[in-house]
């Protein structure tokens, strides 16, 4: 028993033992952080405590620092503290007031309710110098985007101690919308002013477009200088500088200077496509290697939209032979103005979507977007085809930018979010155009690219001249995202006053349905469906023509239109090079009431830049119509002759006809034109061509035979001035008959403001 009992003793004594080390080793190295906030009358201590991060396992001055960076930058103190001792942590904080309520004086542009979505969006709740100063600037921002660059923002506030909060009161002087008085390029040698100012955003007015938005934004002009810069780089120079200055006037106006320096123009020497994983199988790398081969016989200098386009199609040939996870690494090697190019075709890991979300189109309805896209939930993608999607949507021209992040979830599966940024859609537009042939015409435009947020065009034209009047609407709709395939619904009802021409007036009134779509870049396709009604007013019953006089009062026809348009003509008033063509093919049915005929246009326009300031132009038409009832061709259906197709000669002065007030015209037409224009001015912004001209054209055959009618060829050559001035073209051209008839009408003298084609 006495044994049993030391045993005893001794086994307490060990756990004794034990617990007191554990008790000492606890003590030594506890990694419990204790904090003591002091200071917070209004915030409560678990909100600050969950705005820290990762905590240590000791007191530390690091991790105060950190403490104390992370409290400045919740906006929610005006000052932290940190004291520590072993494992406690004491914070002293002084709270900033929280915002009651703001209110706003003499905002008229700007509502309160778009003041406030800046208040929500920059979490502008406390108040305090810096949250103050972001949401002035915000503010400021969002005036300059609609032209106001002289806002002054002024505030006061009210507090109140007892619950430390406080009131505030902004004072907005909003100014005047800044207006765009000139916009001057300087340093382009390759590329003339006008063609710069036709592709810019920023805007002057002219008296082609009396209403342009001329309002200033800086970040008009930022874009501006890069839509600059991409042009250069797609004409070969890709060293291409763009700066600008702006210049403000007294008068609340501003003016813009782009100084360029060009660099040199690059030629594209030789491409490559690189397989070194061998992913493709023999067939894709010959359709590759046929495509690339004809790619390169195309480009004749360096551009960037071409290699991004070519790329695309090898993307497209990949993904269509049933591979989907793929990159294509572009490589460029530039030599002596040359640049060579390498596409690296090698596999990456399988990605899928797990959710697509749209974030920012708070007027653009989801499925506007959603239809654009070539991915949907648990489809494969890749970075090629987000990059895809992104030019896309931009190519809308819904949005000032398009934005796609992409949260991995795990190794295959991702998130995916459209960061859009929406842009104004509406405009409207009024413009004059004066000259000898069409007399004084105003032209009246309101435009709206994204109706009520559908993305559904609007379009309404106006166009009302001494003979001849037109009002137009138009609504276009994506139909197809696949091959941008749009649907088309118009209306459309003219007034044409042929009294002194054919002795009649035509009321036509039309509506119909269409589809067009790009075939490629520069080829596009349309067809439409077109009912019709005419009414023909007999001005003078002995001079019109039988078929006219016949048709007079009203008539029905349904119209079957195909287009196919190819221009490669570079952007502005000027064509300086490229080519143009267009074939236009019209079926009236033979159930119409009035005819029933095939008609078919085709337009040819090649322009050459022979140096810097010499321009060469060839450009034709050729038509034929024929009747599907073997009867006589309307003489609104039939060409005519004259004018700006054949300078020298009245519009309606050449070609079949009874009498002077009887234009009957034919069945076919051919007309060519040859064009040198040499610009006379030096370094401006608005030059003067001199032009030299050679017209030909021909027009015959009727069922039944004109008074006047030899199936002859008419010729006339001449001289003219361009002059692309601030308040749009002008033109003046005297033209002289080499080849005439005694029954043709002549007009030596053209002059014209704002079409001078």
């Amino acid at each position: 028993m006495k044994k049993l009992k030391t045993n005893y003793k001794k086994f307490h004594l060990i756990i004794y033992s034990l617990f007191l080390i554990l008790f000492i080793c606890r003590t030594t190295f506890s990694n419990d952080i204790i904090f003591n906030i002091q200071g917070n009358k209004f915030t409560d201590s678990d909100a600050i405590l969950s705005l820290l991060k990762e905590i240590p396992q000791t007191t530390n001055l690091d991790y105060s620092n950190e403490i104390i960076k992370t409290l400045n930058n919740s906006n929610l103190f005006s000052n932290v503290e940190i004291l520590f001792k072993e494992n406690i942590y004491t914070i002293i904080v002084k709270e900033y007031p929280n915002i009651n309520k703001i209110k706003f004086d003499n905002n008229d542009r700007l509502k309160d309710d778009d003041l406030e979505l800046i208040i929500k969006e920059i979490n502008y709740n406390t108040y305090n110098d810096v949250q103050t100063k972001i949401f002035i600037n915000e503010t400021i921002k969002l005036y300059e985007s609609f032209g106001y660059n002289n806002v002054n923002i002024t505030y006061s506030k009210k507090l109140n101690n007892e619950n430390n909060t406080v009131d505030l009161f902004f004072d907005i002087d909003e100014g005047k919308i800044t207006k765009i008085n000139k916009i001057l390029i300087y340093g382009n040698k390759s590329i003339k002013s006008q063609e710069i100012i036709n592709l810019i955003t920023s805007k002057t007015k002219s008296l082609k477009n009396l209403f342009a938005n001329n309002n200033f934004k800086p970040a008009i002009v930022e874009r501006d200088k890069f839509i600059i810069t991409n042009y250069y780089k797609n004409q070969g120079y890709i060293d291409i500088n763009v700066q600008y200055k702006i210049e403000y006037l007294q008068n609340n106006k501003v003016d813009i200077y782009f100084y360029l320096e060009e660099g040199n123009s690059y030629q594209l020497s030789k491409v490559d496509i690189i397989d070194s994983k061998n992913i493709l199988s023999k067939e894709i790398i010959d359709l590759i290697n046929s495509e690339k081969n004809s790619f390169q016989s195309d480009q004749k200098f360096f551009s960037a939209d071409n290699i991004k386009n070519f790329r695309q199609k090898i993307s497209d040939i990949i993904i269509n032979s049933g591979i989907d996870f793929f990159e294509i690494v572009t490589l460029d090697q530039v030599s002596e103005n040359k640049v060579n190019i390498l596409f690296q075709i090698k596999p990456i890991s399988p990605k899928y979507t797990k959710q697509i979300n749209i974030i920012g189109n708070n007027r653009t309805f989801d499925y506007v977007i959603r239809r654009e896209l070539s991915l949907a939930e648990g489809d494969a993608f890749n970075d090629i085809q987000l990059k895809n999607i992104r030019d896309k949507l931009l190519s809308l021209k819904l949005f000032e930018t398009v934005d796609i992040n992409e949260e991995e979830l795990d190794d295959n599966l991702s998130n995916l979010t459209i960061v859009v940024k929406e842009k104004q859609t509406g405009s409207f537009n009024a413009g004059v155009s004066i000259g000898t042939l069409d007399g004084f015409a105003i032209v009246t435009g309101l435009s709206e690219k994204n109706f009520y947020g559908t993305g559904r065009s609007l379009d309404v034209l106006v166009n009302t001249s001494n003979d001849n009047n037109e009002y137009k609407i138009i609504t276009t709709d994506r139909l197809s995202y696949e091959n941008d395939a749009d649907i088309s619904y118009k209306i459309n009802y003219k007034q044409r006053d042929y009294s002194k021409s054919s002795s009649y007036k035509l009321d036509t009134l039309s509506s119909g349905v269409g589809l067009g779509y790009k075939l490629n870049n520069n080829f596009y396709h349309s067809f439409d469906l077109e009912y019709v009604l005419k009414d023909y007013k007999i001005t003078d019953n002995t001079s019109v023509s039988k078929s006219i006089l016949d048709s007079s009062g009203g008539n029905m026809s349904f119209l079957i239109k195909n287009n196919f348009r190819y221009s490669t003509l570079n952007p502005g008033f000027i064509s300086r090079k490229g080519n143009y063509l267009n074939f236009n093919n019209t079926i009236e049915t033979p159930t119409s009431s009035a005819n029933g005929f095939v008609r078919n246009i085709i337009s040819l326009k090649k322009f050459y830049t022979l140096s810097n300031k010499d321009i060469f132009a060839i450009q034709s038409k050729i038509g034929n119509i024929f009747s599907l009832n073997n009867n006589d061709i309307l003489t609104d259906d039939k060409f005519s002759l004259g004018g700006r197709w054949l300078r020298g000669f009245d519009n309606y002065g050449v070609g079949p006809r009874n009498s002077r007030s009887s234009y009957i015209g034919g069945n076919n037409l051919i007309a060519t034109k040859f064009d040198y224009s040499h610009e006379i001015t030096n370094n401006t912004n608005f030059p003067i061509f001199l032009n030299v001209f050679n017209d030909y054209g021909i027009i015959w055959e009727n069922k039944t035979k004109p008074t006047h009618s030899d199936n002859s060829l008419r010729s006339s050559a001449g001289f003219g001035l361009k002059f692309y001035s601030a308040i749009g073209p002008i033109g003046f051209t005297w033209g002289f008959p080499i080849l005439d008839k005694e029954y043709d009408i002549k007009r030596m003298f053209l002059f014209s403001i704002g079409n001078i084609d």
